[in-house]
C-alpha cells in the first residue's frame, strides 16, 4: 500500500523541491501530484520521485508552474 504521508515527507525534504508546495493524492496503486512549484525541472523532479515509490503504476502530475 502506498503510503501518501511517506511520498508527501520525501517530497519535501528534496533539496530540489525547496520552497514548493505540492501535497499528494492516492487512490489505490495511482498517485496524484497537486500543488504548485517553481519551474517545469521542479515539476518533472516530483513525478521522478513518485514513480520510484513501490507499488505506484500510474502518476498523474497536475502541477502548477507558478513563480
Amino acid at each position: 500500500m502506498i503510503e501518501r504521508s511517506e511520498l508527501e515527507s520525501v517530497l519535501k525534504g528534496t533539496l530540489s523541491l525547496n520552497g514548493c508546495n505540492i501535497s499528494v493524492k492516492v487512490s489505490k496503486s495511482k498517485v496524484t501530484l497537486l500543488g504548485m512549484v517553481q519551474s517545469v525541472e521542479q515539476k518533472s523532479e516530483a513525478e521522478r520521485i513518485a514513480w520510484k515509490v513501490v507499488g505506484v503504476w500510474s502518476v498523474g502530475n497536475e502541477l502548477v508552474v507558478g513563480h
